[in-house]
């Protein structure tokens, strides 16, 4: 039944359960976006600093719905930005995937006075529906302006985004340097002062009805320079809102995000406005906003030299109204000697907003040793909405900082395969040029989110034996971290369009086109990849590839076949043993092996009782279960007498009879080959005992026996009967030996003959015996001294008479001649 090599592989690889599977439990490990690569069709390719200064420079409606790809860090340092990616009349609504790149040293410069300032100024000054990710901003953002406009919604990544932006695995760690001409500037028109007011955020200006999540503000330090510094003086005559991550958000999300700013604001004598400061957001608004699952670790400084009022928090500066539904501000944790709000009053806040006295720079582990992670894990962190802080694939620790995963420069995988019991690798890895791997081994470096491929192939000398005594079983992986070895999940076939491409889905991944194996064939020989779609953290580490035997069951049992080879339904389950020699013996009707594996071998053995009536016929490997043993394969044979005196069945799996491929049966088969014994005996036999019947024939009937040699019958006789035990071996002198007298004859009541009961297989027999036993009295009683005793008492007796009679005449004589009258007494004197 052999298969090729594919037909087995899909028919053997099976999911396994423990199990448990579940390394990768943890949710949306995959980022959600679609891959973008250099091959995507229209997608805009930034590579350089003049790539990025072009494409922003000379942004035009065409460019709104772009696809735009960043292939490496970019420093612009050199280079100025007089635009930005979407505005107020053109916002972009695009996807721009920053491919785990940092864009450094931004520029802006709105110094011509001449034109008009754009009132939304970051790297992106409108987007509406836009798509923002994995991208990086470091360094300094400067911001210069001659002629400030009248609103002004600022962020180093975008200064307005609305309509439904996601930005997400976003990372700023930047400096915001605004620079306005206009405070100085003469020539700014009068009535214009006034009228402005500034919304300026770490990554936002101003956020409406969009997201923020898994991305980073962190400007945490303590050099006055670098912090984001503004000056509020008396053109700016309205509200300033300033948050680490956005300076206003309306009906919007930040969920999962790390703000760690630093704000040195400084309002002069006459700014005729009110000022809202705080960590995440200056103000925010409306019943749907959330701020969930935050860690701020803001420094505040507000210089008031005016009488206007300042807001100013930890984590916001004033709830507006509409305010945000109860619990859509929570599971906060800040550290900072503010409130967490400058003004909550028209919030009712919860206990999950939290003051810590700790911070992510400086929390020990159980070590001594800082530890961002614990300050994470040791916390309730997850609320009413969202999931969880992922450390597996979104979130990374790095000595004493929490960053983003998109932006590590490499992910090392290891691949090695397991060892199993067989002269040669039966997994050859192979190397990305097909090359067989040095040593069997393998070290693939990936960045973030990339594509992983383990190529290998099976072992020309033992390929026929994958699928069907071997499987390619799971995937498991030791982390690089914690050193832990972990299940990534086992092979479960799925279908595919395209039959020529076999896909196996690791359970743990309800997608299985994010990991999945497929096959192909180079050079005649079939290869295997299990390619791996996004690579984070939690795929990093050594994987191994495990075969495993694949597991037969094996049930050996008896069956009784009556003298026409039918299968008799009911068994004698006491009198024929099945057992297992290797595992020690037993008795039982059937023995079954679970785990038979290729090349183990195993002795089974049969026997029936010895008084049993069923004779050994041979092991059979059932073909079908039918219970009809034509076709059936015989697995032993007789000797040249027919017999069969060897019932041990030696197995090796997967060798000669037992190249087997699925779960088998075997079967002894036993034959009723009796015959009845008919006894016919007269009283002088006492009781009759054959070898084979545990019970002593005491009455005339038949017992069943087995035609088999050398059955013991013994006679025991009745006292003073005989036996003639050569007439008795006359009935069977037409069969020479069938039966013979093997006592020496020295218990006259006790005969011993032996049967051969091996010539009852003669069709003359039919099957009956009739055994006639007959005695006869032999009277051996000696009269001789009955007679003496006999004749003495009556010898006596005469005696005894005569004397009495000679007495009674001689008394009658002597009384008559006195004449006289004889007195009773003389009478009675008489007879003494």
């Amino acid at each position: 039944m052999k298969k090729s090599l594919k037909i087995s592989i899909l028919s053997i690889i099976t999911f396994l359960t423990i199990c448990g599977i579940f390394l990768f439990s943890l949710p949306n490990i995959f980022s959600t976006h679609a891959e973008i690569t250099e091959e995507t069709e229209g997608v805009s390719v930034i590579e350089t600093a003049q790539d990025l200064q072009d494409f922003v420079n000379n942004y035009q409606e065409s460019d709104a719905e772009s696809v735009v790809l960043l292939t490496a860090n970019i420093d612009m340092s050199g280079y100025t930005l007089n635009g930005t990616i979407g505005t107020e009349t053109n916002p972009f609504s695009g996807t721009f995937d920053g491919n785990g790149h940092t864009i450094s040293n931004l520029t802006f410069s709105f110094t011509d006075i001449d034109n008009d300032v754009p009132s939304y100024i970051g790297l992106f000054g409108v987007t509406s529906g836009a798509s923002i990710f994995d991208l990086g901003i470091s360094e300094t953002t400067t911001v210069t302006v001659a002629n400030s406009p009248n609103v002004l919604d600022i962020g180093v990544l975008v200064g307005s985004a609305e309509n439904g932006t996601s930005i997400e695995n976003v990372s700023i760690n930047s400096t915001l340097n605004y620079i306005d001409q206009s405070v100085n500037n003469s020539s700014i028109n009068e009535n214009n002062r006034g009228l402005k007011t500034i919304n300026a955020g770490g990554m936002v200006g101003e956020l409406k009805n969009s997201t923020i999540q898994n991305s980073f503000f962190r400007l945490n330090n303590s050099v006055q320079e670098n912090a984001m510094s503004f000056t509020l003086s008396s053109i700016f005559r309205r509200d300033a809102k300033f948050g680490g991550i956005a300076g206003a958000i309306t009906n919007s999300s930040v969920m999962f995000v790390v703000s760690m700013p630093f704000f040195d604001i400084d309002i002069s004598e006459n700014f005729a406005g009110t000022t809202y400061v705080g960590g995440i957001f200056g103000t925010i608004s409306q019943g749907n906003s959330k701020v969930i699952n935050c860690v701020v670790e803001p420094t505040i400084s507000v210089s008031n030299a005016s009488s206007n009022t300042v807001y100013s928090g930890a984590v916001g500066g004033y709830i507006t109204l509409p305010a945000p539904t109860r619990n859509n501000i929570s599971y906060i944790y800040y550290n900072s000697s503010l409130s967490a709000f400058g003004d909550s009053t028209n919030y009712s806040s919860n206990s999950t907003i939290t003051s810590v006295s700790d911070t992510i720079t400086t929390h020990l582990d159980a070590e001594n040793h800082l530890d961002a992670e614990d300050y994470f894990t040791s916390k309730s962190w997850n609320g009413l909405y969202g999931d969880h802080w992922d450390f597996a694939n979104t979130f990374i620790i790095e000595g004493n900082n929490i960053s983003l995963q998109a932006f590590q420069d490499e992910f090392l995988v290891r691949v090695a395969t397991s060892s199993v019991s067989l002269d040669e690798n039966i997994i050859i890895l192979l190397d990305e040029y097909g090359n067989n791997a040095t040593d069997n081994e393998l070290e693939i470096r990936r960045g973030y989110n990339d594509t992983v491929e383990i190529n290998f192939k099976f072992n020309a000398s033992v390929s026929d034996l994958i699928g069907q005594y071997y499987s390619l079983s799971n995937l498991t992986l030791r982390s690089n971290t914690s050193g832990e070895t972990r299940s990534v999940a086992s092979f479960n076939e799925v279908e595919v369009d395209d039959e020529d491409e076999y896909r196996y889905r690791l359970d743990s991944v309800a997608n299985y086109e994010r990991i999945f194996m497929s096959s192909s064939t180079v050079d005649s020989e079939t290869v295997y990849t299990i390619t791996i779609n996004g690579i984070t953290n939690n795929y990093t580490g050594l994987y191994q590839l495990n075969v495993t035997a694949n597991e037969f069951v094996g049930r050996f049992e008896y069956r009784l076949f009556d003298k026409n080879d039918n299968l008799v339904d009911e068994l004698a389950k006491t009198e024929c043993y099945v057992y297992n020699k290797t595992g020690g013996n037993q008795t039982s009707s059937s023995y079954t092996i679970n785990d038979i594996t290729y090349n183990n071998s195993y002795t089974i053995a049969t026997n029936a009782n010895s008084r049993s009536i069923y004779e050994f016929r041979g092991w059979y490997l059932d073909v079908g279960n039918d219970g009809v043993i034509e076709g059936d394969t015989p697995l032993s044979s007789p000797d040249e007498a027919g017999v069969y005196s060897n019932s041990d069945l030696n197995v090796t799996f997967g060798q000669d009879d037992f190249a087997l491929t699925e779960n088998f049966v075997v079967y002894a088969k036993y034959v009723d080959n009796s015959c009845s014994l008919n006894f016919d005996f007269n009283e002088g036999v006492e009781r009759i005992v054959i070898s084979t019947n545990e019970n002593a024939i005491t009455e005339i009937g038949s017992i069943s026996v087995r035609k088999q040699s050398n059955v013991k019958l013994e006679v025991y006789l009745k006292d003073n009967y005989t036996f003639d035990a050569q007439r008795f071996l006359a009935q069977f002198n037409t069969f020479t030996g069938f039966c013979e007298r093997v006592d020496d004859g020295s218990n006259p009541s006790y005969y011993q003959f032996n049967l051969d009961l091996t010539q009852l297989n003669d069709p003359s027999f039919n099957d009956q015996l009739n055994l006639t036993f007959e005695t006869e009295y032999n009277d051996t009683t000696d009269w001789t001294m009955i007679w003496i005793i006999v004749g003495s008492v009556l010898g006596g007796l005469v005696l005894i008479a005569v004397i009495v009679i000679i007495v009674v005449v001689v008394k009658r004589r002597g009384g008559g001649g006195r004449g006289g009258k004889i007195s009773k007494s003389s009478y009675k004197n008489m007879y003494y």
